[in-house]
């Protein structure tokens, strides 16, 4: 009976410590595998990348002056067209009668004006005339030659002749004046028949056409799109920490996803003062090109700040190893040796934010071991493995 019972007693401390292994095991087993990066000094100065997209250096986006019905598209897209080339035109009809009305206005304003020149010459010879005979009676007059009312009737026709005079001048004006308005009138009428026709401001591409043929378009409506052909220019967003350090003139390298193994030399062409979103535009001009690159095509830009004027090595971390909450920014340090590792959430101070990642003010140290990924899953104080690709 006693050995029985000593038997028993075995086989149960047995499978009680094959329970506690198996629950080790389990933990073992069920340890998070972290991914980690270790805390180290780096430059923030050096080779920056940003990225963008190609545009043409110049896109038109034509529309007529004026409103009217659509009579010929003589392009398609993906047409190369030659500066001045016709692009689209309105029908014209309308505006010719205009002009044609116009151009008979000047007409009869001219002969208005030869009309009242030939009466201001004929008023003038009578001003003459009475003129001479107004300053003959009055000597006469003065000599008691002439009656009183002789002398009072040269007077009045010298004066009206001179109100005439004066009547036929403001009348010559008058019609010039008509003939400027008239003339004015007629240029409008042309530019309005010009304004009919849209032409090719370059030589380009047609990219976009909004209308077809017979319809009614408005004054400014959008109707053909026209991208320059050639070395094409590259827009990328920079981030405030990095945009004074980008010059004009300054040297870049470019890389395109869908050209593979090919570098294209460009130029800083323009540098915008206010920020899109939370970064500002800036504007590659390439020195060389390829056809195969066209507007809207991915591209990155590899700036070198070589003239940094506060370069210095910094303490660097991904920006994936930092998190944020209501105390401020912090990271997952890993402590531990062997197979025994625990997360510590640490507080620190962040500065700027470089191609590397971002600077650490304070709260780490160069060799320290942050989690660089999954954040969101850890907690202070877990139990972890580490994580080796």
């Amino acid at each position: 009976m006693n050995k029985y019972i000593i038997c028993m007693a075995l086989i149960c401390l047995s499978l009680v410590a094959c329970n506690r292994g198996a629950e080790e095991a389990a933990v073992l087993q069920t340890l998070r595998p972290v991914k980690y990066v270790t805390v180290g000094s780096s430059s923030l100065t050096g080779m920056h990348n940003f990225t963008g997209l190609a545009k043409a250096q110049q896109v038109a986006r034509l529309s007529f002056k004026v409103g009217g019905t659509i009579n010929n598209i003589p392009v398609k897209v993906g047409d190369k067209v030659g500066k001045g080339q016709t692009l689209a035109t309105l029908d014209a009809t309308d505006y010719q009668v205009n002009y044609s009305q116009s151009l008979a206005s000047v007409q009869s304003s001219k002969a208005q004006i030869e009309s009242a020149l030939a009466q201001q010459e004929s008023a003038k010879a009578n001003y003459i005339t009475a003129q001479s005979n107004y300053k003959r009676f009055e000597k006469l007059y003065e000599t008691n030659s002439i009656s009183l009312s002789d002398f009072e009737q040269a007077k009045s026709a010298y004066l009206g002749a001179e109100a005439s005079l004066k009547a036929a001048e403001t009348q010559v004006e008058a019609a010039r004046a008509g003939k400027k308005s008239s003339e004015s009138v007629a240029r409008s009428a042309s530019n309005q028949v010009s304004y009919t026709k849209i032409s090719a401001p370059f030589a380009g591409i047609i990219t976009r056409i909004n209308v077809e043929a017979n319809e009614v378009v408005g004054q400014g409506s959008p109707v053909v799109e026209i991208n320059s052909i050639g070395n094409p220019d590259v827009e990328i967003g920079v981030p405030e920490n990095a945009i004074s350090e980008i010059k004009n003139k300054q040297k870049v390298k470019v890389r395109f996803n869908s050209i593979h193994d090919q570098v294209f030399e460009g130029l800083v062409h323009e540098i915008g003062y206010s920020s899109s979103g939370t970064t500002y535009p800036v504007t590659i001009r390439l020195t060389d090109s390829d056809d195969h690159i066209r507007p809207g095509m991915p591209a990155s830009a590899t700036f070198e700040f070589r003239d940094h004027h506060a370069a210095k090595s910094a303490l660097l971390v991904p920006p994936s190893a930092v998190g944020e909450d209501s105390q401020g920014n912090f990271v997952y340090m890993i402590a531990g040796a062997s197979d025994s590792y625990t997360t510590k959430k640490q507080s620190i101070k962040v500065g700027q934010l470089s191609d590397a990642g971002f600077e650490v003010l304070s709260g780490l140290k160069s060799g320290d071991k942050v989690a660089s990924a999954g954040l969101n899953m850890l907690r202070d104080g877990m139990q972890v493995s580490l994580y080796e690709k």
